[in-house]
Parts: structure tokens; C-alpha cells; sequence
């Protein structure tokens, strides 16, 4: 089972992102994240912190594990 800090979810974050219709820069905005990190993120150049994690799905109205579910 991987763990967290390999868990590649770049896909999830940009599916759950349009779904809702937001920018990238609207998710950063309401995540606290710049909207380059909420880029290489849904890219998977970086892993993100768990408190990233976090925030992004806070402003996405999702669990966290939504997120790294099948990643």
C-alpha cells in the first residue's frame, strides 16, 4: 500500500476542480495555496504536505481521502 508521500494525486485534484468549475487560481485562492503549487500538483511534480491536502479538499467540500483514493 503506498503511502502518502507517494501517492500521485494530480488527477483526482484536476477532476474534482473542473467538476466544480473552478480555476486554478480560484482553488488556490480558497486553499491558501498559490495557483502554481495547485499546477504542479495536478502535473504530480511535487507531493504535497499533508496540510495541503488538506486545505484543497476543504475548499473543494471533499474528504481528503477523495483525494488520494486510487491514486
Amino acid at each position: 500500500m503506498p503511502t502518502i508521500d507517494t501517492v500521485k494525486i494530480g488527477g483526482n485534484l484536476r477532476r474534482l476542480r473542473e467538476a466544480r468549475l473552478l480555476t486554478q487560481a480560484e482553488l488556490g485562492a480558497a486553499a491558501g495555496v498559490h495557483r502554481d503549487q495547485v499546477s504542479r500538483i495536478e502535473r504530480d511534480e511535487v507531493e504535497p504536505r499533508f496540510s495541503t491536502i488538506r486545505k484543497l479538499a476543504e475548499a473543494l467540500n471533499v474528504d481528503p481521502t477523495e483525494l488520494v483514493k486510487d491514486a
